[in-house]
């Protein structure tokens, strides 16, 4: 009973939110250059009123299935150019952090670290944000042991729909 109290209540208040601030969903595609190439699709999303842009992860490796979620603070979003009448061209620089959950071979490893996006978003009108950006990460292994994680860079090619 309680769950379905805060399901509503949840429901209820991003319901009464979507009124005062704009909300962008989309997907996105990643592919990650490190030691080694994997690719996934994420859910990313965004308010407008405040520069934090998250995203949930799902990773198509071999013998691993991976989740993961990421959130970005844009420390700079700035226009390069007007690209025709309904169009602005940005380019964007932030910090943020990662968490990966992978089940290789009946097993669990976590890691997360710290990240940095810097890459190009455009709104085309004020209802559709086509972006592309490159995240150099790094970070620690966690579980099953202590360990530094690799180095790697996602980059991700993507688009968010705007609703007010």
């Amino acid at each position: 009973m309680k769950a379905k109290v805060l399901v509503l209540a949840a429901v209820l208040l991003v319901a009464a939110a979507s009124g005062v601030f704009a909300f962008g969903i989309g997907l996105q595609y990643n592919g990650n250059a490190g030691d080694d190439y994997y690719s996934g699709v994420a859910v990313t999303f965004k308010v407008d009123s405040i520069p934090l842009i998250f995203a949930v992860n799902w990773s198509f490796v071999e013998d691993s299935t991976q989740f993961g979620i990421t959130g970005d603070y844009w420390i700079l979003n700035d226009k390069i150019t007007n690209v025709g009448s309904s169009a602005s061209l940005n380019w964007f620089i932030g910090v943020g952090f990662f968490a990966d959950f992978a089940f290789p071979d009946d097993e669990f490893v976590f890691q997360g670290g710290v990240r940095v996006p810097v890459g190009l978003n455009m709104f085309v009108g004020k209802v559709f944000e086509p972006f592309l950006m490159v995240a150099p990460s790094f970070g620690v292994q966690l579980v099953p042991q202590l360990d530094m994680a690799d180095i790697f860079f996602p980059i991700s090619a993507g688009f968010r729909f705007w609703f007010k």
